[in-house]
């Protein structure tokens, strides 16, 4: 039995990732464009699905989509976990 991700698979995560970096690419030129006359740094770690948010103003809305994205993204990969072995015993 062949074990690895399929290349149905490979294909979605591969448009996902240059989705992501399209996407950053363009918040980058917005945020070149936009003139503003005062910078804040902040910054975010993922140690796991736990997010460490430091520095600057953040609103609520980012904080609860900063706290979201983890918990959406475990979702997901047991959602595919449990996808996978399900397959299996069939």
């Amino acid at each position: 039995m062949k074990r690895g991700p399929t290349p149905i698979s490979r294909a979605l995560f591969s448009m996902l990732g240059m989705l992501f970096i399209f996407i950053g690419l363009i918040l980058i030129i917005l945020g070149l464009l936009t003139p503003t006359s005062k910078a804040q740094v902040g910054g975010l770690i993922l140690i796991g699905p736990i997010p460490l948010i430091f520095g600057g103003e953040l609103s609520p809305i980012l904080v609860l989509i900063i706290i979201l994205l983890p918990i959406i993204i475990f979702i997901l990969i047991l959602f595919f976990i449990l996808q996978r072995i399900s397959v299996k015993e069939d």
